[in-house]
């Protein structure tokens, strides 16, 4: 194996390893809130860290290799994608940490059965991003578009229950507290199919340089590849 392609596969490695370790944070942040595990709450909370180390290890990885081999087409494409999905997972970890706190803050849970769209949305964010991230890692085309039609799903999701929570306040004040917990759980439930949609939407730009983030201004990167 040439040292170029060694260095490639080192950033792979150590961009999936971050991709399985933000994954398992909204895992475990979706049982602990389920549930309502302080404790695994509490783990989510300090592997946050862990995950920051990934990001900034992988950052210098990535610049490094752009600064000895300046490399052209696929390779570079890579890279850059490489560079956006570290910034998608760090966010993704970020929200993980972020419901988990609310675990540890706050008990909720009276609302929740409530709501019989929340552990949906939940489950299909978590399916948005483990797809997401195996369709990068594959570098599979054909499964990027179905991750987008579900990102439509949990909008329509969100839309559905912040109506169902502004319709709780108003049967009773009593529910103000866990009804705004609820509301910023579940948009940062959203930001992380979003984030999702995202990580997604880099394969077709590795595989032949289209840029498919906004579909009225598709731009082919790199027209001869």
């Amino acid at each position: 194996m040439q040292v170029m392609e060694r260095e490639l596969n080192n950033i792979r490695i150590k961009a999936a390893s971050m991709s399985v370790t933000s994954g398992e944070m909204y895992q475990q942040a979706i049982r602990a809130l389920l549930n309502h595990d302080v404790d695994l709450a509490r783990q989510v909370v300090a592997r946050d860290r862990l995950v920051d180390v990934y990001e900034l290890e992988i950052d210098e990885m990535c610049l490094n290799f752009l600064a000895l081999y300046a490399p052209k087409a696929v390779e570079l494409r890579y890279i850059v994608a490489v560079l956006r999905l570290i910034m998608e997972l760090e966010r993704v970890a970020d929200h993980s940490k972020a419901v988990s706190r609310q675990v540890i803050d706050c008990h909720c849970a009276a609302l929740m059965p409530l709501l019989p769209d929340f552990e949906t949305i939940l489950n299909l964010t978590l399916q948005m991003l483990r797809e997401a991230t195996d369709t990068f890692f594959e570098k599979n085309e054909e499964k990027y578009e179905s991750i987008i039609e579900t990102d439509k799903k949990v909008g329509r999701l969100q839309r559905d229950l912040n109506a169902s929570l502004a319709q709780l306040i108003r049967d009773d004040a009593g529910n103000i507290d866990g009804a705004i917990v609820l509301l910023n759980i579940v948009r940062r439930v959203e930001r992380i199919g979003d984030h999702s949609k995202t990580i997604a939407e880099l394969v077709p730009y590795i595989a032949s340089g289209r840029v498919v983030r906004h579909k009225e201004a598709v731009i082919d990167a790199n027209p001869d590849n």
